[in-house]
């Protein structure tokens, strides 16, 4: 009988001997490391002779007037193109034919709009430049109607707004 527990007793040690648990070591950090965006690069512009002092200065926004065009300059987070082309003139991306080019470090977009006014048809015309951090937008909205046409050259402008 005594040889038969001893028996028993091996068996089932030999059965719980495979039936032993691994030991798993995990690593769980204590820290969430959260990437800093870089900070946003200054624009230079040459803005028109007639525009005003902004309307409205805040640290990603300026507004200058004029008595036929308003011109927008802000700051947004890059990322979402369709979003930045939708605020800066009403119409989804896939409306406007945007023109890519090159600017440096930035790709450049380019594109025009027309929109109704109080006072009649509107023209936009907006530039955005996309470092992949900000979208650095320019935008104009002037009356369409050619007798008060400024004497801007707007090609100008555009051409100067770059980063710094």
């Amino acid at each position: 009988m005594k040889k038969g527990w001893i028996m028993a007793v091996l068996a089932a040690g030999l059965m719980l001997w495979g039936c032993q648990a691994e030991t798993t070591l995990e690593t769980i950090a204590d820290e969430w490391v959260q990437s800093v965006m870089a900070q946003p690069r200054e624009i230079a512009v040459n803005l028109p002779d007639g525009a005003l002092a902004p309307v409205l200065d805040s640290d990603s926004e300026q507004v200058y007037l004029s008595d036929d065009y308003e011109i927008i300059i802000e700051t947004l987070t890059a990322g979402d193109l369709n979003a930045t082309v939708e605020s800066l003139s009403g119409y989804s991306r896939d409306k406007v034919t945007l023109i890519q080019t090159q600017q440096g470090d930035a790709t450049r977009y380019e594109f025009v709009w027309a929109c109704a006014g109080e006072n009649g048809d509107r023209l936009g015309r907006g530039v955005i430049l996309d470092d992949g951090n900000y979208h650095y937008c320019m935008s104009v909205l002037r009356d369409a109607d050619t007798t008060k046409t400024s004497q801007v050259v707007w090609s100008d402008v555009f051409g100067s707004f770059s980063l710094v």
